[in-house]
């Protein structure tokens, strides 16, 4: 199966008018489950998982507070169950302190042996050391733009680097 690491700000949460701190508040907005992801971008990235039968390993600095479980339940508690149910088992990759974002997820390729077929998926803020990296080199990064997230341009470079 086709991996997809998978950051959550400036991807498909903007934080705005919610970000993971509004998830973790004692007391919710009536409207955070239905307004914590930007709709355009988690339509695109559910469509892109559904036609690649990608699993979804994440990268996020969300997962300091939330563990995958966790994350599992925002995903169905917000729509989303199609990124639940294709979470890797093992889908948490998580700097340690000083590392990189890249650093982190080779350890994370490294360790699960995972040569090929794979797509990152990030943005230029929190995606440290992946622009230019060999994976970027070999087409299987894509960065968004802070505050604009994932957008329909970046869907055939994803899908040529899940599927090949």
């Amino acid at each position: 199966m086709p991996l997809l690491l998978l950051d959550i700000d400036d991807v498909i949460c903007l934080n705005t008018p919610y970000g993971g701190y509004d998830v973790l508040a004692r007391e919710h907005s009536a409207d955070l489950w239905s307004r914590l992801w930007h709709p355009p971008a988690m339509a695109l990235l559910c469509e892109l998982v559904q036609a690649t039968q990608a699993q979804v390993v994440l990268t996020t600095s969300w997962l300091r507070f939330l563990q995958l479980d966790a994350m599992a339940e925002l995903f169905r508690r917000t729509g989303v169950g199609i990124l639940a149910d294709a979470l890797h088992p093992n889908g948490e990759v998580l700097p340690l302190r000083g590392q990189t974002r890249l650093q982190a997820i080779e350890a994370w390729l490294q360790h699960h042996g995972v040569q090929q077929r794979y797509a990152i998926l990030d943005d230029h803020l929190s995606g440290t050391g992946l622009s230019g990296s060999r994976h970027d080199r070999a087409g299987r990064v894509v960065l968004c733009e802070v505050d604009v997230g994932l957008q329909a341009h970046h869907i055939p470079q994803l899908e040529r680097a899940l599927r090949r």
